[in-house]
C-alpha cells in the first residue's frame, strides 16, 4: 500500500485500511476478504493519479474526499485514469474552491468539462444498505450464540438516534435471551420505549391471550427482530436487515430516476461548453439498455400510418421516442457515457459506453465520431454524432 500510505498517511491506513475495526469501506472490504483484488486495485488508481504527469490533482484534497466521499471518489478516479489514458490532460476540480465539474479533460487545447455521479442504489435500498451496516458493525463487537433477522420501517436511517435505541434494545434482549436459555424470540420495538419480546415465535404465530397493552405494541412496532439460537457461541452476532413490504407493491421507476440524476448532475457543468456526464450504475442490476435509452431520449411511441392500398390490413410501423427524454431537458450535455465495472479472473475490468446528445437546437454542442470515441463506445449510436447528423440535414 505504498501509494495509499503516500495520499492517506500510515497512521489511517494502519487503522482503517488493516486495523481489526475498521470503519472506512475500504478497510471492511480487506477484512472480509484480505485476498480480494479491490485493495490493489484502488493502490494501482492511486498511484497512476499521483505519479502521471497527465494528471493535475490537489492531494490534500483528494485525500479527504477519499476518507468522507469514498464510493464517488473513486468513480471520480477511475474516470480520470480513463480518460488520461485515452491522451487527454485530467484536472481535477478544475473550478474549485467554486462550484463546478469533477474534472476538466483536455486533448488538442479543446476542454470537455466532465461531471461524475455513482447512480448506487435507490433511496430505499441506500437507506438499507446503510443501515445494514450499522448494525452490522454493532453486532460484530456482541458475542452471541444467536443470529437476528432484523425488519425495519421507514422511519429509520442510518445514524439517526432512533436506530441507535433500536439497536441497544437488540443488544440488551441477547442478553435476556441468554440468561432464560430460550432458543427462539420476537422483539416488536416501537421508538422511544415500547418494547416486547415474544418467546419461542412471534405474535403472527397463532400467539393468543396478548394484554391489549402490549397488542398495542405489536401492531405499531416498525422495528422487529427475530432471534434464533445457533448451537454454538461466536464472538459477534450474524443479522440480516430488510425493510418492510409495501402493499400493494409499487412500480419500479428506474428510467425516471436516472433522469433525475442526469438533471441534478448538469447544473454543475458551465453553459455553451462541451459537457460530459459520467454515470457508475454497477450496483443496478436490472439496469437496461431500455432504460438507459428512455432516460436519455424518452419513451418510445409505435404509430401506423394511413394503409396504402385495399388489401393491407394495418401500415408498416413507425418507431420514434417523445421530447421526455433528459437529452431534450439541456443543452449542457454533450454525451452521457454509462460506466461498469465487472470482475473478470481475478481483475476489475471497467467498460464505458456513450451515448450523444439527439438535441438538435443551435445552442446544444453535439461531438464528432472521433470526439465521441474518445470517452468509450458509441456501439449503434454512431448516427448522432455531429458529423452524421450534418450529412443527414443534407
Amino acid at each position: 500500500m505504498k501509494y495509499l500510505r503516500k495520499l492517506l498517511g500510515d497512521a489511517w491506513v494502519n487503522a482503517e485500511a488493516l486495523g481489526p475495526r475498521p470503519t472506512h469501506p475500504l478497510g471492511c472490504v480487506q477484512k472480509r476478504d484480505p485476498c480480494s483484488p479491490w485493495v490493489p486495485y484502488i493502490e494501482g488508481l492511486v498511484k497512476f493519479i499521483l505519479t502521471d504527469p497527465r494528471i493535475k490533482c490537489v492531494g490534500k484534497d483528494l485525500r479527504r474526499k477519499f476518507k468522507a466521499e469514498y464510493t464517488s471518489t473513486v468513480a471520480e478516479m477511475e474516470a480520470a485514469t480513463f480518460l488520461a489514458n485515452q491522451g487527454f490532460v485530467v484536472t481535477f476540480e478544475p473550478t474549485a474552491p467554486k462550484r463546478g465539474p469533477d474534472l476538466l479533460a483536455e486533448m488538442e487545447e479543446i476542454p470537455y468539462f466532465v461531471e461524475i455521479r455513482e447512480a448506487g442504489l435507490s433511496w430505499e435500498e441506500d437507506r438499507i444498505h446503510g443501515i445494514s451496516r450499522e448494525i452490522f458493525a454493532d453486532l460484530n463487537s456482541v458475542p452471541s450464540s444467536y443470529s437476528v433477522a432484523i425488519t425495519i420501517g421507514e422511519g429509520y436511517t442510518p445514524s439517526s438516534p432512533r436506530l441507535k435505541a433500536a439497536v441497544a434494545v437488540v443488544v440488551e434482549v441477547l442478553e435476556l435471551l441468554k440468561e432464560r436459555a430460550m432458543n427462539k424470540g420476537t422483539l416488536y420495538y416501537v421508538h422511544p420505549d415500547g418494547k416486547l419480546l415474544i418467546p419461542g415465535g412471534d405474535a403472527g404465530a397463532g400467539f393468543s391471550g396478548i394484554e391489549p397493552r402490549y397488542q398495542a405494541i405489536v401492531d405499531k412496532a416498525d422495528f422487529v427482530a427475530k432471534f434464533s439460537h445457533i448451537g454454538r457461541d461466536q464472538m459477534a452476532t450474524p443479522a440480516t436487515v430488510s425493510g418492510i413490504r409495501k402493499f400493494p407493491p409499487q412500480p419500479v421507476q428506474t428510467h425516471e430516476r436516472l433522469k433525475n440524476i442526469l438533471v441534478e448532475k448538469s447544473g454543475q457543468l458551465p453553459k455553451n461548453s462541451r459537457g460530459i456526464i459520467v454515470l457508475e450504475v454497477t450496483e443496478q442490476f436490472l439496469l437496461s439498455e431500455f432504460t438507459i435509452n428512455c432516460a436519455l431520449y424518452g419513451d418510445l411511441q409505435v404509430t401506423f400510418p394511413p394503409v396504402s392500398s385495399a388489401s393491407e390490413l394495418v401500415g408498416k410501423p413507425i418507431t420514434t421516442r417523445n421530447e421526455r427524454g433528459f437529452f431534450g431537458q439541456t443543452a449542457r450535455v454533450s454525451a452521457v457515457v454509462i460506466h461498469t465495472r465487472t470482475l473478470e479472473k481475478g481483475d476489475i475490468k471497467n467498460f464505458w459506453q456513450v451515448y450523444p446528445t439527439n438535441r438538435a437546437n443551435s445552442d446544444t454542442i453535439r461531438l464528432s465520431l472521433p470526439e465521441l470515441e474518445r470517452f468509450g463506445d458509441v456501439g449503434d449510436r454512431k448516427h448522432l454524432a455531429a458529423d452524421s447528423a450534418a450529412d443527414e440535414a443534407h
